[in-house]
């Protein structure tokens, strides 16, 4: 059971880093497409700032379950090689369980906002252009729910004896 969930969650993550790619590569289309107006014809388009502002916090959510995933959030693997089996497990479980509690915090702060943004139906902008909020706020928490599920899996294979391995191939 553990593994179709710990194999759902991946898929998930798989798929949340793919459409940040998209979005990131869209963003700086837009950015380049802004920049030619500027240049060409001294007229910028208009509400670009507030895609892109957007856009960055929402490609940086999508891709947080996958590099809590990854073992990419900071870490140090300088500490971690000194350490032997045991000790690098109780680290990681200690490390994941503050990530977890770190994003179940970001989760539940934003909770309020969140609903409130989607009750009132919230833009940002000004007068010619605005961008609902509330998007971007119900990623913000999904995606960090989905991390603090991400922590658990690693709790759980930290547990087990199944460690990351680092960059470089070496378990860490």
């Amino acid at each position: 059971m553990l593994n179709r969930i710990d194999h759902g969650i991946d898929l998930i993550n798989q798929f949340l880093k793919y459409v940040a790619a998209a979005l990131l590569l869209f963003v700086a289309v837009l950015i380049a497409f802004d920049v030619v107006m500027r240049f060409i014809f001294n007229k910028p388009v208009i509400g670009i700032a507030e895609i892109v502002a957007n856009g960055i916090v929402i490609i940086a959510f999508l891709q947080l379950s996958y590099a809590v995933r990854i073992g990419g959030m900071l870490r140090s693997e300088l500490l971690l090689n000194r350490l032997g089996t045991s000790g690098k497990a109780i680290l990681e479980t200690v490390v994941s369980a503050l990530g977890a509690v770190l994003f179940g915090l970001i989760a539940w702060a934003s909770w309020s906002p969140m609903m409130k943004a989607i009750r009132t139906l919230e833009f940002e902008g000004h007068a010619s252009f605005q961008v609902p909020v509330w998007p971007v706020k119900v990623i913000i928490v999904s995606c960090a729910i989905l991390a603090v599920l991400n922590y658990a899996i690693l709790i759980i294979r930290a547990a087990r004896g199944q460690l990351l391995h680092s960059a470089s191939g070496a378990e860490i």
